[in-house]
């Protein structure tokens, strides 16, 4: 069940779930070359935001245009339930694409790698759950056209990171992490979890009570 809703919001914004690849593939690679110096964690942090919110702004944009076609899939609270987890999973599930393609890349091109993938990648994860998990209830809380405005914000957050053209960031912070402990990458992915989970549990709780119609 829970893959099903995953493949319908998939294919409800099939043009932006190729752009999502387009992105994760691309993105790092574009930094390669016109900003090398902000380092790999900029461009995988970038990859991943801007795929999400791309993503959720599609897929919200059609799900507010056909309100019947949510109600009539969440007539019972079961369902509600399943199509909320269902969205949250999609954007771990971004995560994981756009971790991966970054990994691969970073072999071939020494611009983009990183000392440590799994710090930068716990911290793009933990980065992540923050923002997608204010924004979530929130926009299960208000609707897309109320809060279209904060994804925005949170979209254009590492473009203007992108556009900081004059902005040459040291080695040691752009792009190691000798100094973090080794238990901060494992701490980065418990708290993240955590956030990830209290979001969740919200917004089906405002799901469950909100009149679809």
């Amino acid at each position: 069940m829970l893959f099903t809703l995953i493949k319908k919001d998939i294919i409800i914004a099939k043009s932006y779930s190729l752009c999502v690849v387009a992105v994760a593939v691309g993105l790092p690679l574009l930094f390669a070359w016109r900003q090398p110096d902000m380092g790999g964690l900029y461009a995988l942090l970038s990859a991943v935001l801007i795929s999400s919110v791309a993503f959720n702004l599609a897929v919200s944009e059609k799900e507010n245009q056909y309100p019947r076609a949510t109600a009539l899939l969440a007539s019972t609270p079961y369902m509600r339930t399943k199509i909320v987890g269902a969205k949250y999973s999609l954007y771990i599930l971004i995560y994981l694409i756009c971790c991966a393609s970054f990994f691969i890349e970073s072999q071939f091109i020494p611009a983009i790698s990183v000392d440590s993938f799994p710090m930068a990648a716990a911290v793009v994860f933990l980065v992540q759950a923050v923002g997608m998990g204010i924004l979530l209830p929130i926009q299960y809380k208000f609707g897309y056209d109320k809060t279209k405005l904060l994804g925005f914000l949170l979209f254009l957050a590492p473009i203007i990171i992108t556009a900081a053209e004059q902005t040459t960031l040291p080695a040691d912070i752009a792009n190691r992490f000798d100094w973090f402990p080794a238990a901060a990458a494992p701490a980065a992915y418990i708290i993240g979890i955590a956030v990830w989970a209290l979001s969740l549990g919200i917004s089906k709780k405002i799901f469950e009570k909100k009149d679809l119609l």
